[in-house]
């Protein structure tokens, strides 16, 4: 058995690891009053069977559960050797930063076969827990952000692939919306051409991913890149940066701009700009 318990932290940080460890043979455990921080348990070879208020899970490769501080869980092995992962954490913003990624009190999450981030992350903050390196527990701290992220990224709570398969079957129209950005006659009927799907089906995936529609993305978008040459360029009038990012009008982009931005395009260049810096200018 591999556990580590780190020194404990004079201040409780944001995300502060109590323990981490990897169980070759790991037995039945039974916790009526659930555990006192939150805890993740993984599946690293065989297979087991964690129950929670009447439900039951099969822990199988690649799958692993979280469960927040308190929650009533039984596990125990199935069919043989079960070698499982673990976490067990807490922090100042612990609760409050797994509410903001949509989980509940007990939630499973499984992955695809071949690389493997969430375990590879996890043998990894073990193996520099063993190391001792890190007796602040800022490390840790920023270890169990990125673990916790890719849970939410390369795994699924549900029967649909992980964000990250989803955003793979966009990618190639986010690439292309990089360089075509500025054209003003980009509509849902281009996007959508792009990728071979009706109107409907890409509005669909973008409010998955991304909370909006496959427009507002793009809008964003222009926006985006508005504000990267605002500072930059002031050789440029605010009229000529709007139709340099797609927009058909200097009215249409100076409203969007204070809508979304809550100021105009050229309040936000007296905010950020590099005045006269030669270094930073760039030529029209």
């Amino acid at each position: 058995m591999r556990r580590v318990v780190p020194a404990f932290p004079s201040e409780l940080l944001p995300l502060q690891l109590e323990t981490i460890g990897i169980k070759p043979d790991q037995e039945t455990i039974a916790r009526p009053s659930g555990y006192p921080y939150f805890h993740w348990l993984q599946t690293l070879h065989g297979e087991g069977e964690l129950s929670i208020n009447g439900y039951t899970w099969k822990m199988t490769e690649r799958s692993g559960v979280l469960l927040a501080p308190g929650t009533p869980h039984r596990y125990e092995p199935k069919g043989g050797g079960w070698q499982t992962g673990y976490i067990t954490f807490h922090g100042s913003i612990a609760a409050s930063f797994v509410r903001s990624l949509g989980w509940s009190a007990a939630e499973w999450f499984q992955w695809e076969a071949g690389h493997d981030p969430i375990t590879d992350q996890l043998k990894g903050m073990l193996a520099f827990a063993e190391s001792g390196g890190d007796p602040s527990g800022w490390r840790y701290s920023a270890d169990l952000y990125r673990f916790l992220t890719l849970l939410r990224t390369d795994a699924r709570t549900d029967k649909r692939p992980s964000i990250s398969k989803r955003l793979d079957r966009v990618q190639g129209l986010l690439n292309w919306l990089e360089h075509e950005f500025a054209n003003p006659e980009i509509g849902l009927a281009e996007m959508a051409a792009q990728l071979g799907i009706s109107e409907r089906q890409l509005n669909e995936r973008f409010r998955d991913l991304f909370g909006m529609t496959a427009y507002a993305y793009l809008i964003q978008l222009r926006l985006r890149k508005a504000k990267e040459w605002l500072p930059y360029r002031p050789d440029w009038t605010v009229r000529r940066i709007g139709e340099a990012v797609g927009f058909r009008d200097a009215s249409h982009f100076v409203a969007t701009f204070r809508q979304k931005e809550g100021m105009t395009p050229e309040t936000y260049r007296k905010l950020y700009g590099t005045g006269s810096d030669p270094e930073r200018r760039l030529d029209n």
